[in-house]
C-alpha cells in the first residue's frame, strides 16, 4: 500500500503487484490485502501515525548489530479495535456453546481455558486472546536479508472475522543470526544464542501487555467504541510450523530426539 500511495498508482498496477508478491513469497499468511480496493478502504479506516515502524537493536555478534524492526503492540490493537467492523463483533465475556444439549466448542472464547481465565480474575475485568502467527522467511522488505516475521490478531474476534486481512497485523520482523562460518553454526554456543535471541525478541514485543506500573494490578485499559475497558492479557494460540514450534517451547528439532515434542518440556 506504501507504493500505491506514494507513486499514484491505479488499481490495476496495485493488484498486479499484490498478486506478484503472494506467487514469489514464501508467506503462508500474506499481509497484504486481497485487492487495492479493499487496501484502500482500510487504510482510510486506519490512523497511519500509529503504524509506523521502530527499530529496538537486539544484540551484538560477531561485530554485526541485529535489530528488531517492529510496530507497538499496544497501538495496534488500539488501531485494530478503532475499525467499527471489528469493534461491533468483539467478544467480551466467556460463551457457552451447546449443539444438541452437548458443550461444544467453536472459537477461543468459547474453550474451558477462557472460562477458567475469566474466573481468576476481578470480574470488572475482561480477557484479551492474543494470537501470535509465525514464519520465518527472506524478506527485502525493509532493506534487509533473513528476517523472521511475526503477525498478531485477537481471539475476541470471530474466526470468519479474523481470517480477513484486516483483522491481522505484521507486528515486526525478528532477526535471523548468522554464523561466521560451519563450524560456529554447528556449535551448541551459536545455537544456544539463537534461541535466546528469538525469546528476547518476543520478550520485546510483548513486554508492553504484561508490564503495568499501576498500583491497581496487572491488566491495561483500551478504548473500544468510546468506552473504557479493563483487560487482562492471554497468548492463547501460536501458529506455526514444526521447527519453529520447537523453537518457541525450546525442545529439540530432530523428530529423533529424546524430546521431539513440544508438549514434553512445556
Amino acid at each position: 500500500m506504501t507504493l500505491v500511495t506514494k507513486y499514484n498508482l491505479n488499481n490495476k498496477a496495485g493488484n498486479a503487484i499484490i498478486k506478484f508478491f503472494n506467487k514469489h513469497s514464501n508467506l503462508s499468511i500474506s499481509p497484504l490485502p486481497k485487492n487495492i480496493e479493499t487496501g484502500r478502504k482500510y487504510m482510510d479506516k486506519m490512523n497511519l501515525s500509529r503504524l509506523l515502524y521502530y527499530k529496538h537493536r537486539i544484540l551484538v555478534h560477531n561485530n554485526k548489530e541485529y535489530f528488531i524492526n517492529y510496530q507497538p503492540v499496544i497501538k495496534y490493537i488500539e488501531n485494530l479495535l478503532s475499525n467499527p467492523e471489528i469493534s461491533q463483533l468483539f467478544v467480551y465475556d466467556y460463551k457457552k456453546l451447546e449443539i444438541e444439549n452437548e458443550q461444544s466448542y467453536g472459537e477461543q472464547y468459547t474453550g474451558n481455558w477462557w472460562k477458567k481465565a475469566k474466573e481468576s480474575i476481578l470480574s470488572v475485568a475482561y480477557i484479551l486472546s492474543i494470537i501470535l502467527y509465525s514464519d520465518a522467511t527472506t524478506t527485502d522488505t525493509l532493506g534487509k536479508g533473513s528476517l523472521h516475521p511475526i503477525y498478531i490478531s485477537l481471539g475476541n474476534i470471530p474466526t470468519w472475522r479474523r481470517n480477513k486481512e484486516n483483522a491481522k497485523q505484521l507486528l515486526g520482523y525478528l532477526p535471523i543470526l548468522s554464523a561466521k562460518d560451519e563450524r560456529e553454526k554447528k556449535s551448541s554456543e551459536f545455537k544456544k544464542l539463537v534461541r535466546e535471541t528469538f525469546h528476547n525478541s518476543i520478550k520485546f514485543l510483548l513486554d508492553p501487555l504484561f508490564t503495568n506500573d499501576d498500583d491497581d494490578g496487572d491488566g491495561i485499559e483500551l478504548k473500544i467504541d468510546n468506552e473504557i475497558f479493563w483487560f487482562f492479557l492471554r497468548v492463547s494460540t501460536i501458529i506455526c510450523d514444526w521447527p519453529e514450534a520447537c523453537t518457541f517451547s525450546l525442545t529439540y528439532k530432530s523428530t529423533n530426539s529424546n524430546y521431539p515434542c513440544h508438549f514434553c518440556l512445556g
